[in-house]
């Protein structure tokens, strides 16, 4: 009897050890395929995001090209148009009547201001010139442009000592310079703008501010994909491809500031 007990207790012992055993080979196999299917899944997330940073590249390395070519015509055949133009007023101007000599004389002017636009725009879009220049003279001329044509009241402030950063660097934040002001003519309404520059040690910072309208930045990202508007969209994308921060800070009828920060070059390369 007592031998039947002990075998009972035995069997159900064993049978107990087969089960805990079994769940415990179930959680061990589940915990697996969970950590295969997380690992499977972050580097699919990695391999859709090395794709789009290598597309947005591609697309940038494009437009580089594009802006180049765009460059060399304007500054080789449109310049050379208003150069001629110029000229043959300037043989036309001894034989014309004293009553039209003036608005000639006007023409002429307005031709050489008008060489003058070209060769600052053929030099913003020009990759290798601002390679040559750098960024911080680069975006110098830039909102010397912009205020130029729009009036703007401008105020530039440079702190600590200049530095430059990676070619590819400068070139990607200059590009995203000129899309905030390009935004800030196209719709801020403002009458003032501001640009601030620290050369940190630790890093490289920029500040874009405009006295306009404004508006609600949730909003307008919501709106972007409605509207088939990129602008905010490629502007994080840029900053993002040369490791920046980027904030944009805006309210209805309080002005819009754009700030990037970059890491110092050392940092950077470290």
């Amino acid at each position: 009897m007592q031998t039947a007990t002990e075998t009972t207790a035995l069997v159900i012992l064993i049978t107990t050890l087969l089960i805990l055993f079994v769940c415990a080979a179930g959680v061990y196999f589940l915990f697996l395929y969970q950590k295969k299917r997380f690992r499977h899944q972050r580097e699919v997330l990695e391999l859709r995001e090395a794709f789009g940073q290598t597309l947005l590249q591609s697309k940038l390395e494009i437009q580089e090209q594009t802006l180049d070519h765009i460059s060399k015509e304007l500054h080789a055949n449109i310049s050379h148009l208003v150069s001629l133009i110029n000229i043959n007023l300037s043989e036309i101007l001894p034989q014309t009547p004293q009553a039209t000599k003036e608005n000639i004389l006007e023409t002429k002017s307005l031709a050489k201001q008008l060489m003058g636009e070209l060769k600052a725009l053929s030099a913003s879009l020009n990759t290798d010139h601002i390679m040559h220049i750098g960024f911080s003279k680069a975006f110098e001329n830039e909102l010397n442009r912009v205020t130029k044509a729009k009036k703007y009241q401008l105020t530039a402030v440079k702190n600590g000592s200049e530095y430059r950063l990676p070619a590819e660097h400068e070139i990607i934040l200059y590009r995203l310079c000129q899309e905030v002001l390009n935004n800030v003519v196209k719709y801020s309404k403002a009458t003032q703008l501001s640009a601030t520059i620290d050369y940190d040690r630790d890093c490289f910072r920029l500040r874009i501010s405009d006295n306009g309208i404004g508006f609600n930045p949730a909003e307008a990202l919501e709106e972007s994909a409605d509207r088939k508007s990129t602008g905010l969209i490629n502007m994080r994308k840029r900053a993002s491809l040369i490791h920046a921060a980027f904030e944009l800070k805006s309210q209805p009828d309080q002005g819009t500031t754009v700030e990037i920060t970059i890491a110092h070059p050392k940092i950077l390369n470290a």
